[in-house]
Formats: C-alpha cells, structure tokens, sequence
C-alpha cells in the first residue's frame, strides 16, 4: 500500500448529563501496521471511561507489539478494575489492525460488528469465533481495496431512539442502510462519521442515554495540494520558485492578492473575482485558469486555523463545510478531506502595506499560522512539507 493512504474520521457525543464519555479509542502507528482499538467501558461517566481507556491503551499497545490476541485479552482480564456494585470488570472492545500490505485483522468483542463498505455497498466478511478467558472473540482477516471504508460503531449508536423514536433502536442493519443512502465515493470518513453521529442524535432527540462513538477508516490513493502564500523573497527568483509550485502534482492553491498577481503574470492568464464567495469576515476568491482555488492571504488563513482547531473536537463542523463556499471553508476542505500530503510554498518578501509593527496582519503572523496548521494537518495523519522562498 505504498501509493494508498490510510484516511481516518471521528465522532461522538457523551451520554446526556455525563461530563466525560465512558467510550474510548486509542490509535497506535508502526512502520508497517495501523493498529485501532475502541471500548465501551461498563456503565458511564467517569467509572466507565477508566475502564475503556485501560482497556483500549493496554490491548493497542500489546496488539502493535505483535502479542498474540489471546495474551493481551488475558492481560485485560487481570487488570481492570472490578466495579463494587456489579462486581464485575467489564468494557468491550473492538481491535483494528491495517497492514501496509493491504489487509485488515479485525478481533471484536460485545461492540456492534464492524461495517465494511465497499463501492458504496455492505459486504459480508467471515469471522471466526474463539472463546478466550469467557469471551467470545471474534476475529476476521479481511483484503482491502482503494476507497473501502471501515465504520466502527459503540452501542450508542445501534441503541439511539430506543422506546422513544424507535421501538429497537437504531438496530446495524438499518446503519447499513443509511450509510449506503447517504454514501459517496468522495466522502471523507471524517464526514461519514459526523453523519452517523449526527443521526444517532436526532433518533435520540439531542438527549442521548448512552454515549455514543463512531470511527470511520477509508483506504485511498494519495491526493496531493500544494499551496502557496506570499511572493518569493527576492523578485528575481518569481518565475524559478513558480515554475516548482505548478510542477508539482496535485491540487494548486494560491493565497494573497500579490502572489495572485505574480500567478496571473507566470501563466499570462487573467485574475477574475468571484463576488458571490464574500461574506463579512472573509474576502472574496477569484479564479486564474490553471489554479484550483485563488483566495486572499493572512485573513483568509486565519480562519482555516479556526476551523481547523474545530474540526477534530466538533463533529459537525465536516457537515457545516459542505455547501460553504467562502474562501475559508474551500481551503479547509480541500485540506482536510481531499488531501493525504500537503506542500505549504511561503514566501519571504515582506508586504510593503502589512510592514506595520501595529497591523495584525504581518508576516511574523503569516508564519505563525503556516507552523499552527502544519501541526494540526500532522495530527490528522497527514504527510505536510514547508518550503520556504
């Protein structure tokens, strides 16, 4: 899977009047395997959440560790807590492990079996069960191939709306159906997760009684953007650090009004504004033949940084970008959901109308930003480059 990526989304929502989610998920990254493990730990609130995290930090860190499944199980059950009122240690579990190689072992225990969807449609995977220290483990091996989105869900989900909006709850067959619906090869499991979040809210009308967690892996090919902000430190070197920026493959973005017109010039095509993508806080786009998408520069950046510190933490921010169409939000969405590596090119000329000790907008600030989201782009699992010109 060298040429593939690993795309991951999440969502959840606590149990009404709990401050802390007794759900919880730990993700481990080695040289040649992604090894995912989500629990639910017995009950809620905070009894609840130390269960699940023991639970979900000790078998993801022996599981990446190549122990054997049944010597981590063994450790789990020797480890947790036992609740003094139920007398017993209890917190599901669901192990996801993706190998460079191009294949997925899944061992799930009490949780919602794993959906697998491919091509837009369920596909039914074998699974083995083996009985280990009480518990029925099943396990699957599965092959995986570009665009196949694994969806691993807590029984918030499969349980929401039960006895009020529905007689079952919201049971995996009718999650299935939904996900098929609302499915498209585009979608990026950030959003896909959002949405089945989203929808086990509504079913249980915004008050929730149990926690609810949705994680969402997509196997893709690598889809390159490359962004450039700022004209090169010196003048000279314009049409050198151009021609590198629209060499590269992938997606093009300019940012900033001068780095526009240096764009324009290199390629001897015309800037036209687009006045409908304007709104109070942020300026309008434009469009240069042969550039993706021509926005203003620090202000404009700013506010992707906003939303990016959203983005991981606030589920509904991957919904409420969808139909935006301001020079923030198509910057952010190209970023985080139709990008696996990023190229930030910054120029070093300083604007001769931001030299201003007193403007906030200046280029200490400018590179403030590129650092802030470099970091943030890094923890989503992507791969980002900073060149500086």
């Amino acid at each position: 899977m060298t040429n593939l990526f690993l795309e991951s989304g999440f969502a959840s929502f606590n149990k009404h009047g709990e401050s802390i989610s007794g759900d919880f998920y730990t993700t481990i990254k080695g040289k040649d395997k992604t090894t995912f493990v989500l629990s639910d730990g017995l009950g809620s609130g905070i009894k609840a959440n130390i269960l699940a995290t023991l639970t979900s930090k000790i078998l993801g860190t022996m599981m990446a560790s190549n122990m054997s499944i049944e010597e981590s199980v063994y450790t789990i059950a020797k480890s947790l807590p036992v609740c003094k009122v139920r007398n017993m240690a209890y917190s599901t579990f669901t192990i996801l492990q993706i190998y460079q190689r191009g294949d997925a072992y899944l061992a799930q225990f009490d949780n919602p079996s794993v959906i697998l969807i491919r091509e837009g449609k369920n596909v039914v995977y074998d699974s083995m069960c083996k009985v280990i220290y009480e518990k029925e483990i099943h396990e699957s091996n599965i092959k995986l191939y570009i665009g196949d989105m694994i969806i691993l869900l807590t029984d918030g989900v499969t349980s929401a709306g039960l006895g009020r909006t529905t007689k079952n709850g919201w049971r995996r067959e009718s999650v299935i159906e939904y996900v098929q619906r609302w499915y498209t090869p585009e979608m990026s499991p950030q959003r896909m997760a959002a949405t089945i979040a989203n929808a086990s809210m509504d079913l249980y009308l915004n008050s929730p009684d149990d926690d609810i967690t949705v994680a969402v892996f997509k196997i893709c090919e690598r889809k390159v953007v490359n962004l450039m902000i700022g004209p090169p430190e010196h003048k000279e070197d314009d049409n050198k650090v151009l021609k590198l920026f629209f060499s590269r493959k992938g997606k093009k973005i300019i940012c900033g009004g001068t780095t526009a017109k240096i764009a324009s010039r290199y390629l001897n095509k015309p800037i036209v504004i687009n006045n409908n993508t304007c709104n109070e806080e942020i300026p309008s786009t434009a469009c240069i033949e042969g550039v993706d998408l021509v926005t203003e520069g620090v202000i404009t950046l700013e506010k992707v940084l906003n939303i990016a510190k959203q983005y991981s933490v606030t589920s509904n921010i991957s919904l409420d970008l969808r139909n935006k169409i301001d020079g923030a939000s198509m910057i952010a969405k190209i970023l985080f959901e139709e990008s696996t590596d990023i190229n930030f090119f910054i120029g070093n000329a300083i604007n001769p109308v931001h030299d201003d000790s007193n403007s906030h907008i200046s280029y200490t600030i400018k590179l403030g930003i590129i650092r802030e989201l470099e970091k943030i782009l890094s923890n989503m699992g992507k791969n980002v480059k900073v060149s500086m010109c």
